[in-house]
């Protein structure tokens, strides 16, 4: 009986030990405590650190029509950075409560700004949010358990972060198809807005996108102040995905949201793209009109060639309008002008030209040394020929074996010579005595 109970009670404090480690939340880290702005819930969110636990309230997640509200983190995985909400409010399933979980897979962008994913499967009975639901008289297993969905997410569907109070330290690079400066034209579904002389500038600082409303008045991408700041971008099939976080004081959350998604594609030598408010959408395109926004397409005045310096690489780059990257901040210093890649491909063409010269000068210096080496062979190959001197040429010969001389060759005899009668005789002399 004793050995019974003891079992039992080993059984329960491995089972309570397991339980507490787990509940045990390190990460992200105590910094990540206090308020942060959230594009997937388009709002706030507070996160308080008090020892090991993490609690989160801002997050609304409706699912059997119950809302949860409030979240604490239960599990965490340091290897894959993953970490586990349980909600504070159980949701009503036909009278039996049941647990929700939200899994967020995150990275950091900067100081203050972050990427998470979130790792479930979509709930139909959730408004398809990634949320894991179970009966709550199941026992909480490990992170993998609400962290291993059989479908997504994919790499467009993330959400950002932005600790609030440091919307200006958070700015990345933005893409290169979205570098320069443009001429937009844009359409709400209704009507054509802009156009001429309207101003759309990623130049003057590559990590903020600023409107001039002086050339049209229209509020652009959600911002009345039009300046807002590139927290994240990725490349996903053709498309460009890119949140931006609204610079504004304030936001009305009905024609003013703090963050903005752009999905952009290169069109010619344009780009066309689509402004949504909160998160990206994976089903929206960059020539559809989202309900409440709208569609752009940017004719460049100038794209923004640039040097780009980093802890870890220094490049030269020439920005284009046809080309889709994605980018993340650095430090950078602007050193070049619209001309440089016309210097860059200058020189290396000249360069071109001095080697194709040398190439072809040792070409024939290696071919007449290969020539005069075969000539010195050749001279090598033949038989020793035998000088004579003056005093040689005029000896007729040399005596054979019969000490006797050559004799002289026998030319044939001169014909002799024809006496030819006189063909006018003097005349006859004659005596006149």
């Amino acid at each position: 009986m004793w050995t019974r109970i003891s079992l039992s009670t080993l059984i329960l404090w491995i089972l309570s030990s397991e339980q507490y480690v787990e509940s045990t939340c390190t990460q992200p880290s105590s910094e990540w405590s206090g308020n942060w702005y959230d594009s997937q819930f388009d709002g706030t969110f507070a996160m308080t650190w008090s020892g090991s636990a993490i609690t989160v309230s801002g997050w609304s997640v409706t699912a059997y029509s119950s809302t949860v509200t409030s979240w604490t983190c239960v599990l965490e995985d340091t290897t894959n950075n993953y970490i586990v909400f349980k909600g504070d409010q159980t949701v009503n399933l036909f009278g039996a409560p049941q647990n929700a979980y939200i899994c967020m897979a995150w990275t950091s962008v900067s100081t203050y700004s972050a990427i998470y994913y979130l790792r479930a499967n979509q709930e139909t009975n959730a408004g398809n949010f990634r949320v894991f639901i179970e009966d709550s008289a199941i026992t909480m297993g490990a992170a993998s358990k609400y962290c291993s969905p059989s479908s997504g997410p994919s790499t467009a569907e993330y959400h950002a972060l932005v600790k609030q109070s440091y919307i200006s330290s958070v700015g990345q690079y933005f893409p290169t198809l979205l570098l320069g400066t443009y001429e937009y034209t844009a359409n709400d579904g209704s009507s054509s807005l802009c156009g001429t002389g309207s101003v759309w500038d990623n130049c003057a600082d590559r990590t903020i996108t600023a409107f001039n409303y002086t050339q049209c008045s229209t509020v652009m991408a959600f911002s009345s102040g039009g300046t807002l700041y590139n927290v994240y971008s990725v490349v996903s099939g053709s498309y460009t995905y890119v949140t931006l976080v609204n610079a504004d004081t304030t936001t009305d959350q009905s024609t003013t949201y703090r963050f903005t998604c752009l999905i952009s594609e290169a069109s010619g030598s344009n780009v066309q793209l689509s402004l949504d408010h909160g998160s990206c959408s994976t089903s929206g395109t960059p020539s559809t009109v989202p309900s409440g926004g709208m569609t752009a397409l940017l004719t460049p005045y100038e794209p923004c060639p640039f040097t780009t310096t980093s802890a870890t690489t220094t490049s030269i780059t020439t920005i284009t309008t046809t080309s889709a990257t994605t980018t993340t901040g650095a430090t950078s210093e602007e050193t070049s002008s619209g001309s440089i890649g016309l210097f860059i491909g200058a020189a290396i063409g000249g360069l071109l030209f001095i080697l194709i010269i040398i190439g072809v000068i040792i070409i024939c210096l290696k071919l007449k040394k290969k020539k005069n080496v075969v000539q010195d062979e050749e001279k090598k190959q033949m038989p020793p020929q035998e000088t004579m001197s003056p005093r040689d040429a005029l000896e007729i010969g040399t005596p054979d074996a019969d000490n006797r001389l050559t004799p002289l060759p026998i030319h044939p005899a001169a014909p002799e010579p024809v006496t030819q009668p006189d063909k006018h005789p003097l005349p006859p002399i004659t005596n006149n005595g």
